[in-house]
């Protein structure tokens, strides 16, 4: 065995079979946060210097406590969870899989199955998702030297928790950068665009639930908290619109993508 799986089987106690290693991630009930623990033996991944030679499966279950379809939606946040932390590696179709049929608190977890790419079978319909590290870099708002109007740029740095309306502390130095640029520019006045992930691809122009406030609203919520964020910082709440476009707009890159707010140049005067 490589000293590669030899380190992963030690760190997390993972099951080794040929040419795979499979480690799982135990939640509590109805939980889908990553916890310290589960960061830990993410973290014993994230340090391998090898990661370019990996892929990472991911799969969500929940035991059978809760309705079918609640369960499948708890399940796919798991897996998705999971994802956001190890997007330094190749990710094959991470997938939410439900409940597995019984009650016990073993079932409520996340399979993370890593192999060398060598060992890769191809299955049909798989998604492959490259390191985000080799993703084309989005345009922040620092890169606007001349503003116009209708320019749109997402903001990808402005980050939100599951489900809720809260602004991530990691949000801080892109949250600086907005600051700066609507303070170097005085002039411009601005629309705050909300999206959520997730949503019905049939039905995107519902909005979903805000678990902060209990009622369906989380697109706009979430432009809306951005907005009193910069009316706190001193931006003239004149400048600002802000509006909520549920899931019409998914990105087709994954959660952490669509889980976004844009802002868009509505006048320079």
């Amino acid at each position: 065995m490589s000293k590669f799986w030899i380190i992963i089987l030690l760190l997390s106690g993972a099951v080794y079979a040929q040419n795979e290693t499979k480690f799982s991630l135990y939640y509590a009930h109805d939980e889908y946060e990553l916890t310290e623990n589960h960061h830990q033996l993410l973290d014993s991944l994230k340090s391998l210097q090898n990661k370019d030679s990996l892929d990472v499966h991911i799969k969500g279950y929940t035991n059978s406590i809760g309705g079918e379809i609640y369960n499948l939606e708890l399940s796919r946040k798991r897996a998705e969870n999971v994802k956001s932390e190890l997007r330094e590696f190749t990710i094959i179709s991470t997938t939410g899989y439900g409940e597995i049929k019984s009650e016990a608190a073993a079932h409520r977890r996340v399979d993370i199955l890593v192999h060398e790419k060598k060992y890769h079978i191809a299955v049909p319909g798989e998604i492959i998702e490259p390191p985000s590290m080799h993703r084309v870099q989005e345009p922040s708002i620092a890169s606007i030297l001349v503003p116009v109007k209708g320019e749109k740029v997402t903001l990808p740095g402005i980050m939100f928790y599951p489900d809720h309306d809260v602004i991530m502390d990691e949000s801080k130095d892109a949250l600086a950068d907005l600051v700066d640029f609507l303070k170097k520019n005085p002039k411009v006045k601005f629309k705050l665009i909300g999206h959520i992930c997730c949503g019905d691809p049939n039905n995107p122009g519902a909005d979903v639930k805000n678990n902060r406030t209990g009622k369906n609203n989380l697109s706009e919520a979430r432009a809306r908290a951005l907005h009193n964020y910069l009316v706190k910082k001193g931006i003239d709440k004149k400048r600002i619109r802000y509006i909520g476009m549920a899931y019409r707009y998914p990105t087709g890159k994954g959660d952490m993508y669509d889980r976004r707010v844009e802002i868009e140049i509505t006048s320079v005067d």
